[in-house]
């Protein structure tokens, strides 16, 4: 099958523009060269698979700032290597960062596990050991380590001692004094890699030595010493020595890159196909784009579609090609923004079948089509001797040849560039034509031949671009169903023309034309009141739903600001509450008293005294509480209400001051000021039994479940701690461990958080984070104690 679209079409329709926006969002050179050659798909099935890509790819560029790290083409360089060939040390570190940014893209993406992105990913090769004796050898700016191998390090370190012995015995000479009429300065030079002497050029035959080079003057000579001959000997050979080994250094880790090529290749190829669905995610958040509904339908829906390439200019437009409607006929005076609509949409089905998002609302839909064929603009030819006209029919013949069920047309001024009425029939053949071969399509026109047209037939609907009846100007809003005034006339008189050529023209035009003209300017304005009427109730309906929205939060706010001060006045009570009697208690025995400390009729006075309070202050008290017992007695297994804990619980034993309450399978000693009795439940003690057998399997339900893995990514960290911790409770009644928690990368906030949390658990012996082969910095590693 060829094509969606051809080259015209494509460029017509701007295609490259959008393109380019691509291209400059990715971070490899062959990442950069694939979305050069993006183009719209012809596999619908493909389609969905790139759009499925995107949309999961920009969620995790979102969730995990998922991102691509630079690389280079690597084809050329492991080509040579692959042959024999010794690769130079800037390149084979090109390799090495390469093959990281490969492993790197992968490591992001293989813990999402998405179906779409299996086939990408199943390409790779781990290529540790490689990547490893590369930049062990090589770093950054492609220098050779001296631990690249034993005998370089040997022999750079041998260097160092030998020259500076050189330098020891050049200086000892300069600063002697003895030869100090004959030298220039007294400073070490280096000439061809040896210590030399600056030499006054008469002197020349007066110092022992060997002339290595001379001043651009000629007044001064560079000798070398006799006494240094044979350190600087010892100083070259080692060089020698060290190139013969950086040569084989080099020749041996080009074999390397040489026998893993293809490996490389696979890699670096995975990782141009991630950068450019990076790339496309970018561009589609920069856009505020949206990922389209596909249907099989050869249809296009358009909600509020706003063009990518005009920006914050952009009116949004929404276009109807779906249902009833096969042609829209867009007319209106020019420069209102009848190309730019026919243009949008078509440029919307390029980007969807490329696998980019388009800038619209939800609700935008693209159907399946086999081609997109645009005539759009002027295609004048002087060398193929062709006319605007000839070159409009010539790809209008192109179309009724290809047309057919699941093809989109694009007029630009159909049936224009000729004689206005023949112009019009033309473009309604033309018209009657694609209907026929049941294509769909958007065209525009001034002719008012074709808004009639439109208005009478099946399944072809007006459109009209508005302008401010005021002042003419274009609005760029489509309105469909009602056909585009010409604005001739008001447009010249707005523009200066006298106002006696543009009542004469007023005359000339025939009367039922101007009548036509006149009903369609009174239906324009009528429609375009309403349209304004409709807008601002639209405007006035989502400031209302805005405002319920902010009533609906502040009350929410406030009902949460009330349920704290409750809480902190009951606590506030309660230690008052507390202090009071226990200041009564220290009196009490102060003054060798012998009633009880706090009687029972001081704790009812005192509990009356504080449900006053809280009626006083719209604080309710604990729902079904009773008062203390009048003779302060409690029975073993009556239930309470512990105020200061805010817990239910059982009675244990009666102290007579204090008592012993159970709750759950902790008991404390608390006065009976802080407790309240609770009504008894009928078949209590069953219920106990019952929820004790609950408990105990849970225990088992907990040990069933428990797993060794839990993904919290995308979570906060209040939301992941408590599942953290029920996690932790049941691995530990299961017996698992280690565990593996993935919390991604991201800031690291939700990692750091929850290894602190860990590292202060009872249960957790020790924490870390994974290895590159267990998820790196992505996931935490736990050891249970």
């Amino acid at each position: 099958m060829g094509s969606l679209a051809d080259e015209r079409t494509l460029a017509a329709l701007d295609f490259s523009s959008v393109r380019d926006r691509v291209v400059g969002a990715t971070r490899t050179q062959r990442g950069k060269a694939r979305a050069r050659e993006l183009e719209p798909l012809t596999d619908f099935a493909l389609v969905r698979l790139e759009q499925a890509r995107t949309a999961i790819v920009r969620q995790l560029v979102v969730a995990e700032d998922l991102h691509v790290l630079p690389a280079v083409d690597t084809q050329e360089v492991t080509q040579a290597a692959a042959v024999g060939r010794t690769i130079g040390a800037e390149e084979l570190r090109a390799v090495a960062d390469a093959i990281a940014a490969a492993a790197a893209a992968y490591n992001a993406l293989k813990e999402t596990k998405e179906a779409e992105l299996r086939a990408i990913l199943a390409r790779y090769t781990p290529l540790k050991e490689l990547h490893r004796a590369l930049t062990d050898a090589i770093d950054e700016r492609g220098t050779i380590l001296d631990r690249a191998s034993p005998a370089l390090g040997r022999i750079r370190r041998g260097m160092v001692n030998a020259q500076n012995d050189a330098r020891d015995r050049v200086t000892s000479i300069v600063r002697s004094g003895k030869h100090a009429r004959v030298i220039q300065d007294a400073v070490v030079t280096i000439r061809e890699g040896r210590f030399v002497v600056p030499i006054k050029a008469e002197f020349a035959g007066e110092f022992p030595g060997i002339v290595h080079d001379s001043s651009s003057s000629g007044q001064t000579l560079f000798v070398e010493p006799l006494a240094a001959l044979e350190s600087n000997n010892r100083v070259r050979t080692l060089r020698i020595e060290e190139e013969r080994e950086i040569a084989r250094i080099l020749e041996e880790l080009s074999r390397g890159v040489g026998a893993h090529a293809a490996a490389i290749d696979n890699n670096v190829e995975m990782l141009s196909e991630i950068d450019v669905l990076v790339a496309r995610a970018n561009v589609a958040r920069s856009m505020d784009a949206i990922a389209p509904e596909l249907a099989d339908e050869a249809i296009v829906h358009i909600e509020r579609g706003r063009h990518p390439l005009l920006d914050h200019r952009a009116v949004p437009q929404t276009i109807p090609l779906d249902g009833g409607t096969r042609l829209l006929v867009i007319s209106g005076p020019n420069m209102g923004g009848k190309t730019v609509a026919l243009k949008m949409l078509g440029l919307f089905v390029a980007m969807a079948y490329a696998g980019m998002q388009i800038p619209a609302a939800p609700g935008t839909t693209i159907g399946r089509f086999d081609r997109v064929i645009a005539d759009i603009g002027d295609e004048q030819s002087i060398v193929e001797n062709a006319s605007t006209f000839s070159a409009h029919l010539a790809r209008m013949r192109e179309m009724f040849e290809r047309a057919d069920d699941r093809t989109l047309v694009l007029v630009d001024e159909i049936g224009g560039g000729t004689e206005p009425g023949a112009g019009a029939a033309l473009a309604i053949a033309m018209l009657e034509r694609l209907l026929a071969l049941g294509a769909c399509g958007v065209v525009t026109t001034h002719a008012t031949e074709l808004k009639l047209f439109a208005s009478g037939v099946s399944g072809v609907v007006n459109a009209s671009v508005r302008f401010d009846p005021a002042t003419f100007r274009p609005t760029y809003h489509l309105d469909v169903g009602a056909p585009g005034q010409s604005l001739a006339f008001p447009l010249a008189a707005a523009m200066g023309i006298d106002r006696s050529i543009v009542e004469r023209a007023q005359a000339l035009l025939d009367s039922r034309e101007r009548d036509y003209e006149s009903a369609l300017a009174e239906l324009s304005m009528r429609a375009m009141e309403l349209q304004s009427e409709r807008d601002a109730l639209t405007a006035e309906r989502r400031a209302a739903e805005r405002e319920r929205g902010g009533l609906a939060a502040d009350r929410e706010r406030f009902e949460a600001e009330r349920r704290a001060f409750a809480d902190r006045a009951e606590e506030t009570m309660q230690r008052s509450l507390r202090e009071f009697a226990t200041e009564l208690e220290r009196r009490a025995a102060a003054a060798e008293a012998k009633r009880p400390k706090v009687t029972a009729a001081q704790s009812a006075l005192l509990s009356r005294t504080a449900d006053e309070m809280r009626r006083a202050l719209g604080v309710t008290n604990d729902s079904g509480a009773h008062e203390t017992p009048e003779d302060g007695a409690f029975e073993p297994n009556d239930p309470i209400r512990i105020l200061s804990l805010r817990q239910d619980g059982t009675v244990v034993e009666d102290y007579g001051d204090t008592i012993l309450a159970a709750v759950g399978p902790m008991k404390t000693v608390v006065k009976k000021s802080d407790v309240r009795k609770l009504p008894h439940r009928a078949g209590g003690a069953k219920r106990e039994r019952a929820a004790r057998a609950r408990d105990e399997n849970a225990s088992r339900g907990a040990a069933m479940r428990s797993r060794a893995e839990l993904d919290v990514r995308g979570k906060r960290f209040v939301e992941a701690e408590p599942l953290v911790d029920q996690w932790i409770d049941e691995a530990v009644l299961a017996g698992n461990s280690p565990l593996r928690l993935i919390h991604g990368k991201g800031t690291g906030m939700l990692g750091r958080g929850l290894q602190e949390f860990l590292r202060g658990h009872p249960a957790v012996r020790s924490v870390r984070y994974g290895n590159e082969d267990e998820g790196s910095g992505g996931v935490t590693i736990i050891e249970l104690a």
